[in-house]
């Protein structure tokens, strides 16, 4: 399913956009990352400890061990510098768990039970890749927020870590000779957004 190589940037990736958000919220006004929004987890630091808690279920399954949590919801770290540095230090353990791995280990079935108890099977790479994805949505949820201040959110998206990162490596796509018909259609909907979500 998933091989060393892709394990191994998908878990740096998240490392990375993890760091450049947490850089990113220590620069906003004092406030805001408690502040209450309308969202599930009340606000960006609720939002965060979910993201947190989950990576801590997942690498206690990939452990095989029990993790202790009833909840996904659990705000360990109230405070920004605890929760930036908690999150630092699993990061840095999937990027070394995806350092030891092999392409078999990764395929590798690992049992596990959900927070509601039920029990559920996926090979140690489909873990990973679900941390990952897992992470990149909520980032999503705490950059939304960054328009409610209004500021601008920082950039986190794999293109610009491939082009940060290995810049050898990285080729740009190229812009279409002409624009797709469709656009014209939702223009009106992105005037509002900054001209790189455009």
């Amino acid at each position: 399913m998933i091989n060393v190589r892709t394990a191994r940037m998908l878990a740096d990736y998240k490392r990375w956009a993890n760091q450049r958000l947490f850089d990113s919220l220590a620069a906003l006004p004092p406030g805001e990352v408690n502040k209450e929004r309308v969202s599930v987890f009340k606000n960006m630091i609720g939002t965060l400890n979910h993201l947190y808690v989950v990576d801590c279920i997942w690498q206690a399954h990939l452990e095989g061990r029990g993790h202790g949590f009833k909840t996904s919801h659990d705000l360990l770290h109230p405070e920004l510098a605890e929760l930036r540095q908690a999150q630092k230090d699993i990061d840095h353990w999937y990027c070394d768990w995806s350092e030891r791995q092999t392409d078999a280990s990764l395929d590798k079935p690992v049992e596990f039970s959900f927070v509601s108890g039920e029990s559920g099977v996926m090979s140690a790479g489909a873990i990973l890749m679900h941390v990952v994805n897992h992470a990149s949505y909520h980032r999503g949820w705490v950059i939304q927020m960054y328009f409610e201040i209004p500021v601008m959110p920082p950039v986190t998206d794999l293109p610009v870590y491939l082009r940060e990162t290995d810049p050898a490596s990285f080729q740009p796509i190229r812009a279409p000779a002409a624009a797709p018909t469709y656009v014209a259609q939702f223009s009106s909907a992105t005037n509002v957004l900054p001209d790189r979500y455009r």
